[in-house]
């Protein structure tokens, strides 16, 4: 009785293990999904007002209008995908290297590689963020 009990338990562990990962894939495509949808209203609101303010966004067809949208988008991803060229230049900023020497402790390098990450990350979101846009534009237009 004993053993089956420890059997019991143990594939219970092992369902809640094999079952974990699934977990955390299904509620970080929740989180994808509400950026996607959040990111895409925002951008058609900006896009919107830039289309009442501006002629040059000023569209009648939809297609067009979320062509803006995504070049918007991606407009945004791009920018903080490649970190600007400022950026690569960080090694040889002599403000940076006086920086450095002065505190000690601290892993600039780290926190260096942290940060491209992070925008590497940002922009693949923005990226995927604008491919349901892009899509739908180019449906759009070949419907038409």
């Amino acid at each position: 009785m004993r053993f089956a009990g420890s059997v019991g338990h143990t594939l219970s562990q092992a369902l809640c293990t094999r079952w974990l990962p699934w977990k955390l894939v299904i509620e970080s495509m929740g989180k994808l999904i509400k950026t996607v949808v959040l990111v895409n209203v925002l951008s058609a609101a900006t896009i919107f007002i830039l289309s009442n303010t501006i002629d040059y966004f000023a569209t009648t067809r939809l297609s067009d209008f979320l062509f803006f949208t995504c070049i918007f988008i991606w407009g945004i991803a791009a920018l903080t995908w490649e970190g600007g060229k400022a950026s690569r230049n960080y090694d040889v900023d002599y403000v940076t290297n006086k920086m450095k020497s002065m505190v000690s402790g601290h892993d600039l390098q780290a926190e260096k590689h942290k940060h491209y990450r992070q925008n590497f990350q940002f922009g693949l979101v923005m990226f995927i963020v604008g491919l349901p846009t892009f899509v739908l534009c180019v449906v759009l237009k070949f419907i038409r």
